[in-house]
């Protein structure tokens, strides 16, 4: 197994070339693809077997990933989102606000990031508005190149292997995400499904609803 810190992890906001916009392939998917060619070089390694098992984003992006490294033997999807990614930004935001047990975002700035999503679905025409700070820090070339991709149809052009996973306790990327990649590629032999109950995002085993708080506690991957 290869694993690697992504660029955003390891240089924070240095971690694109001065005068160069960050977008999906540059945060993720060319690491991704420049690490599958380098394992096929290694003796040790059958070059037909390599697979790529993605998480959230990565698990988004993990079509996108076999699209470009050639001869993938298949890809593992984790909790990865089928809807944009910024619509899933106001609903995160939304259920942690109705947690008793924990202090939220105020009203104030949920509106604010609403406001600044609807902003991202007018990138490319004439209502878009340069004023809006957009979600994250993240700049437009980032938000356009995720308007650009559509990790649905992606998948559903590839005959590859493909599993897709998820915890049905995540409220990051949640259910409805999990029946929507369903919905698109359940007539596909090369797919399958399976959820588990007690996970939430990060696979980690709980009963009730799913909090920031276990994100902090040791719990062993099943």
């Amino acid at each position: 197994v290869i694993r690697y810190d992504k660029r955003t992890y390891v240089y924070g906001q240095k971690w694109l070339p001065a005068g160069h916009e960050a977008n999906i392939d540059d945060e993720t998917v060319d690491d991704a693809v420049a690490a599958v060619d380098m394992i096929k070089t290694l003796p040790q390694i059958n070059a037909k077997q390599v697979f790529v098992v993605g998480h959230s984003l990565g698990a988004m992006l993990a079509p996108r990933i076999a699209e470009r490294a050639k001869s993938l033997a298949g890809i593992v999807m984790i909790a990865g989102n089928a809807r944009p990614l910024e619509d899933l930004l106001v609903e995160q935001v939304t259920y942690i606000n109705q947690l008793t047990d924990f202090s939220g975002m105020p009203n104030s700035q949920i509106e604010e990031l609403k406001k600044q999503v609807a902003n991202i679905k007018k990138i490319g025409t004439s209502d878009f508005d340069e004023s809006i700070t957009l979600p994250l820090g993240l700049p437009k070339a980032y938000w356009l190149s995720c308007k650009n991709y559509s990790q649905l149809k992606t998948a559903s052009n590839l005959q590859l292997p493909m599993l897709i996973m998820q915890g049905e306790r995540d409220y990051q990327v949640t259910m409805k995400d999990f029946e929507l990649w369903q919905k698109e590629l359940l007539n596909k032999k090369n797919v399958q499904f399976k959820s588990y109950p007690k996970l939430n995002h990060l696979l980690q085993e709980g009963v009730g609803q799913s909090t920031p708080f276990e994100y902090n506690e040791y719990r062993a991957v099943p």
